[in-house]
């Protein structure tokens, strides 16, 4: 046997050694993922609580679901991340981003401000503000409400329009939960929030309530911040994290993957289920 056979026969013997042992051919190694994280092989997401079918979290620590879990969780699979959670409040959550502690904030509502400070990926689902009351309360309008105790949540896109109608009769929450903990028991009148929070707990499509849809102009509020897609964000220096998240959704979409996400996202027997198009908004950094 020549030398040049020799070799030869050699490398045929190391490569069938290296696959019976489980080593990885060239052909099936992964390239670098086409962006950064903060932690390498680990997604940070910055949540703030549950909102399904938007979004669960828990009972564990790092457990996501609903419709931005399962697009995490296939995007996650896709770039091999383990996936992990900064549990904080909604303000924190958007700070988390910014500051560089979070890779990925759970989402949120566009405004032309926050595109200056964040990059917004495809939206994920679409949300209408609505006033939460008792049955007993008698709601005809935002004038109805002058004079009573009202709640909503710090760092919410309507927040803003709400301190000004409401002046010092607005009760400001850090987090949804509390919020709603805070109307259910009684210690305010109306709370404003998306319709999406009727569905899950503690108000759970209580019998005891009434949703009272909003109009362009109600609350000084303008009609196209009314209904509201909400959208992942990335810092700013990290674009091509989002346009790797959005190339993942679209896959989802194209292969029928999303529509088993929307039937399994653990939403309650009657959420509303709107699919928005896919399409960005105007990214302003």
């Amino acid at each position: 046997m020549t030398r040049s056979a020799l070799t030869a026969g050699l490398g045929a013997m190391l490569a069938l050694v290296t696959i019976a042992c489980g080593g990885t051919s060239p052909q099936a190694t992964s390239s670098s993922p086409p962006f950064k994280t903060i932690t390498a092989g680990t997604l940070t997401i910055a949540t703030y609580g549950s909102a399904p079918p938007l979004i669960t979290v828990g009972p564990g620590p790092n457990d996501i679901g609903g419709l931005s879990g399962g697009w995490a969780k296939a995007f996650g699979d896709e770039y091999g991340l383990k996936i992990q959670l900064f549990q904080t409040t909604f303000a924190s959550s958007l700070l988390a981003v910014e500051q560089g502690k979070a890779d990925v904030g759970a989402p949120v509502y566009y405004n032309s401000d926050r595109a200056k400070k964040y990059y917004y990926t495809y939206p994920v689902d679409v949300e209408a503000l609505v006033v939460f009351t008792k049955k007993d309360f008698s709601y005809n309008g935002p004038s109805s409400l002058k004079g009573h105790k009202v709640a909503t949540v710090t760092g919410y896109v309507w927040t803003p329009y709400f301190q000004k109608f409401f002046g010092s009769d607005l009760r400001l929450y850090s987090a949804a939960s509390d919020a709603k903990t805070a109307f259910m028991n009684g210690q305010v009148e109306a709370y404003l929030d998306a319709d999406i929070n009727y569905f899950s707990a503690p108000l759970n499509l209580s019998p005891q309530l009434s949703l009272h849809t909003v109009s362009a102009g109600d609350f000084g509020i303008p009609g196209d911040i009314i209904a509201n897609q909400s959208y992942w964000i990335v810092n700013c220096s990290e674009k091509d994290l989002a346009k790797a998240m959005d190339k993942t959704r679209d896959k989802l979409e194209s292969n029928g993957k999303w529509k088993t996400i929307v039937d399994q996202d653990g939403a309650p027997q009657g959420t509303p289920q709107q699919t928005p198009k896919l399409t960005i908004p105007a990214n302003l950094c």
